[in-house]
């Protein structure tokens, strides 16, 4: 009889048990959810990253030639002369001495946002003439495409209008009706990036060719570097600069 008392208090209850396996539960869910907290703070800091690495990349390019367009001669249907620069809230096209082929020679940009899935195309074509800028359409692809930016869930540009009165943000620009002028500077306004702590994210960037020439800003070329009165618009033709 003392050998079966000692053997039963030497033993666990089911009430024992049940607690202990509890407090084990409990534990467990404790470490998984801080380890899970944990691996989603690091994926996070990853995409952030990454996102703002690419951002910087693609906010790069589009400085560098944004501030380096030249207020180059188009010719429309009419054959009036404009500085060719046309913008829309999804769409911008001019011509830039900061090509990513580099050689120092003029290239006609494009960028164009694209849908299904959001992204933001830039296209160069250092092959163009005076005749054709004005007459094909401005989202024609160049001959080297590229995605400088994705994964976000709108992009927009605007224009900065400024001329004796109020600064005006427009979201269209249209080198023939604004009398010949180029936009004080383009801003890109972008939503959504994952990673990124705000929701819209804004770059404004100066068209140094606007501080140039005498009328409004704009930058005019003179008659001799209008370029070439050839009809031709085939890509051979070059770029009609001197």
């Amino acid at each position: 009889m003392n050998d079966d008392a000692r053997t039963g208090r030497g033993g666990f209850t089911l009430l024992e048990i049940v607690i202990a396996l509890t407090a084990l539960a409990l534990v467990t869910v404790i470490c998984y959810g801080a380890f899970h907290l944990g691996i989603r703070a690091m994926e996070r800091g990853e995409v952030a990253v990454v996102a703002a690495q690419r951002l910087r990349v693609a906010t790069d390019v589009i400085i560098r030639q944004v501030k380096s367009i030249v207020p180059y001669k188009a010719r429309n249907r009419d054959d009036e002369e404009y500085v060719f620069f046309m913008g829309t809230a999804s769409s911008m096209a001019f011509i830039s001495a900061a090509g990513l082929e580099g050689g120092g020679g003029l290239t006609r940009v494009v960028y164009q946002v694209m849908d299904d899935p959001p992204r933001l195309v830039m296209s160069e074509s250092p092959f163009f003439s005076t005749r054709a800028l004005g007459r094909e359409p401005v989202d024609q692809p160049g001959l080297h495409s590229a995605v400088l930016l994705d994964g976000f869930r709108s992009l927009k540009f605007e224009y900065l209008f400024y001329e004796g009165v109020e600064p005006e943000w427009r979201t269209e620009w249209n080198g023939h009706d604004e009398e010949d002028m180029l936009p004080v500077a383009v801003r890109v306004l972008v939503d959504g990036i994952p990673g990124l702590e705000v929701n819209t994210w804004g770059q404004e960037i100066p068209v140094m060719a606007a501080h140039y020439g005498e009328e409004g800003g704009a930058g005019f070329l003179d008659e001799d570097d209008a370029g070439s009165d050839d009809d031709s618009d085939s890509p051979e033709d070059g770029p009609d600069d001197d």
